[in-house]
């Protein structure tokens, strides 16, 4: 009503390659039928993946889930008509729990499992499987490989290969432009109601 232009921060619709299979999605090329997603990482201290302290406590199903049930409803262009998750136990210091499954299905039949984990002793981050009708592919962020492992070129997307650089730019454009961002509130209002029920489940 005041006009002010608000923008939910969504990285991985911007990012080259998830933007890659969403122009395939778009195109008729690509059926998903399975999103199988991990986000691992090893945190005992309220602190964020470069080691500073946070002013609020993370949390598998309200953060890191967030980005990857939103990157569903985007990428099937549904709101799922079944979803479920569970989680183990809670950190005895950070009262959150430290590992969580959760799994959609769109009406049309595509599936999202998506596992997450405080407790992995690796590498940290979201690896993104694609599997569908005509391939397979495997998204790391700004990066994308098919099944094999071969790199596919997601250059020519964007003027950026910088999926954060990318939603900047679209935030910008949205308040010069005066216009309804890629991901206004209202748009990806459908992710937050069904993370709301998800917690219900859990």
């Amino acid at each position: 009503r005041p006009g002010v232009t608000a923008m939910v921060c969504h990285p991985r619709r911007f990012n080259p390659s998830h933007r890659w299979v969403h122009a395939r999605i778009a195109a008729g090329d690509f059926a998903l039928q399975h999103l199988v997603a991990e986000t691992f990482f090893l945190r005992r201290e309220n602190k964020n993946a470069l080691g500073q302290p946070r002013s609020w406590t993370d949390h598998l199903l309200w953060h890191h889930a967030c980005h990857t049930v939103d990157l569903f409803l985007h990428q099937t262009g549904e709101v799922p008509a079944a979803a479920w998750a569970q989680q183990g136990p809670p950190h005895p210091e950070l009262g959150i729990a430290m590992d969580m499954t959760v799994g959609l299905r769109s009406p049309a039949g595509a599936l999202c499992t998506l596992a997450l984990s405080f407790n992995n002793d690796g590498p940290l981050g979201t690896t993104f499987r694609y599997i569908g009708d005509t391939g397979t592919y495997v998204a790391r962020y700004d990066e994308l490989v098919d099944g094999h492992d071969n790199p596919i070129d997601v250059s020519g997307v964007d003027v950026s290969t910088d999926g954060i650089e990318i939603q900047d730019r679209e935030f910008l454009a949205a308040v010069r432009e005066g216009r309804e961002p890629a991901t206004s509130v209202a748009r990806c209002l459908p992710t937050m109601e069904t993370l709301h029920r998800l917690e219900r489940v859990l």
